[in-house]
């Protein structure tokens, strides 16, 4: 049976990621739209919002968003909090269709047909599926296929090749130019102590002046390449040809990514960034001997591999009856 799809976030990398994540696991594609809240809703909590749900499309959106006129698909995925303002919105319109929003809505799950949400958030309920790890499209296909298209660009850097996925700054947080100096600092020691190359790739959270900071202090290193934000994205390449990966902790979305290549995963932690949700999280990847602190020399291990996503895909599909 096909079913049309739309997925909704509020233009965010990671939210995106998880929307085409979960679409992919229970077979659709989806049709990728982004909104943006007007204010001063944007800044108003869900649960105030939720008893008026009806009035919230097109009524809440700003005019510089993707068009959600009807009619409306068969299912909606959503990421973030704004964007669960959307899917009530439409849940409300459109009986019929089928609302899956994924992370904590920050109201009662009630107005969703399902809600996918991690262990540390505190969404629950019958309509709940909890989860240890941000949804993600990892697959030994998806690696090989990436492995194929980036051979020949990362060539010319030597093994060990450790791909470095860098964060930054949050609405939460912000990665300042000392912070980011001690990330760089880390990276010069793990370089002048190992034999290894370092492909980088920065956000767009990193931010401009970190960016220009970490370039200037590579610029002549043939050891290191940093993405430049203009060629094709080497993301997945990057974690298809490395034989070790770093990951800063500010995201649970690119420390899910990485541990599910199942390739040896360092940890760089923010400074400032302590005791926060993603920080817990990559605390646990270390309990759970999945990841190490990033020091100086790296090594070699395993981990027990998850097949989440998969058993996601059989239980959403399963509760909404596609």
């Amino acid at each position: 049976m096909t079913v049309s799809c739309w997925g909704i976030t509020p233009g965010h990398a990671g939210m995106m990621a998880q929307v085409k994540a979960l679409a992919h696991a229970i077979g659709v594609v989806p049709l990728m739209k982004q909104v943006t809240i007007k204010k001063p809703f944007a800044l108003m909590p869900n649960v105030m919002l939720a008893p008026i749900r009806s009035c919230i499309v097109p009524g809440l959106i700003d005019a510089a968003s993707d068009s959600l006129e009807g009619p409306y698909p068969g299912l909606v995925i959503t990421c973030g909090r704004r964007a669960a303002l959307v899917a009530m919105g439409i849940k409300a319109k459109s009986p019929a269709t089928k609302v899956v929003h994924i992370q904590d809505p920050q109201c009662n799950p009630k107005y969703f047909d399902l809600v996918v949400a991690m262990q540390h958030d505190a969404a629950t309920g019958t309509n709940v599926i909890k989860t240890r790890f941000a949804l993600h499209s990892i697959t030994p296909d998806v690696l090989a296929q990436a492995r194929g298209e980036f051979e020949k660009t990362f060539s010319a850097f030597a093994a060990p090749r450790v791909a470095v996925l860098l964060g930054g700054s949050t609405n939460k947080y912000q990665l300042n130019a000392q912070g980011m100096q001690r990330v760089i600092d880390s990276l010069q020691t793990l370089l002048g102590a190992t034999k290894c190359s370092l492909l980088i790739t920065p956000s767009r959270r990193t931010g401009e002046a970190n960016i220009r900071k970490l370039r200037e202090v590579f610029a002549k290193e043939t050891r290191v390449y940093i993405y430049d934000f203009a060629s094709q994205n080497p993301y997945m390449g990057m974690l298809a040809l490395a034989d070790a990966i770093v990951a800063t902790n500010d995201s649970v979305n690119m420390m899910s990514e990485a541990m599910a290549t199942g390739k040896p995963l360092y940890l760089l932690p923010l400074m400032g960034h302590e005791g926060t949700k993603p920080a817990m999280f990559a605390e646990s990847l270390m309990r759970d001997g999945i990841a190490n602190p990033l020091g100086a020399t790296l090594g070699e291990w395993s981990y027990p591999q998850s097949d989440e996503m998969a058993e996601i895909g059989r239980n959403v599909k399963a509760r909404l009856g596609l």
